[in-house]
């Protein structure tokens, strides 16, 4: 950054001073990242649980859809009031996957939120510790 002759030296000092709080400074940058990574992995591996187990009530409701309907088709032209009750059956099963569903993807979301917010709180509390240590070592980088 070049001076212009009607900054003061103060004013100059002030301006070189904030100048690392807004550039990518690895020493402050390198902490904070190894936070972001750590929530992406937690992250990662809560909407893999979820996916997991959202795709398992998706192949349980296509079996159980198959099943209901081989019933009725081999029942429903002798008892009609059986093709419903399967019908109503796998309905209310569908149901309860789908409650299943929104309960696992709220938890997972809640989970997700935390994983940031103790990542973001981490890193908060470590930046001063770095910046002290910064200090007396008078190194560019953290050690």
């Amino acid at each position: 950054m070049t001076r212009h002759e009607s900054m003061t030296a103060a004013e100059d000092t002030a301006l070189n001073a904030a100048q690392v709080l807004f550039t990518a400074n690895p020493v402050f940058l390198a902490p904070q990242m190894k936070h972001v990574l750590h929530a992406q992995v937690r992250i990662l591996d809560e909407v893999g649980k979820f996916s997991t187990a959202w795709l398992q009530r998706r192949q349980e409701a296509a079996q159980t859809m198959i099943d209901a309907g081989r019933r009725i088709a081999m029942q429903g032209s002798v008892d009609p009031a059986n093709a419903l009750k399967e019908m109503v059956d796998w309905q209310t099963h569908s149901m309860e996957r789908l409650a299943a569903d929104a309960k696992d993807c709220s938890e997972m979301l809640n989970r997700c939120a935390n994983a940031l917010v103790a990542t973001e709180t981490r890193a908060k509390q470590e930046n001063p510790d770095t910046m002290k240590q910064v200090a007396k070592s008078g190194a560019s980088e953290p050690a």
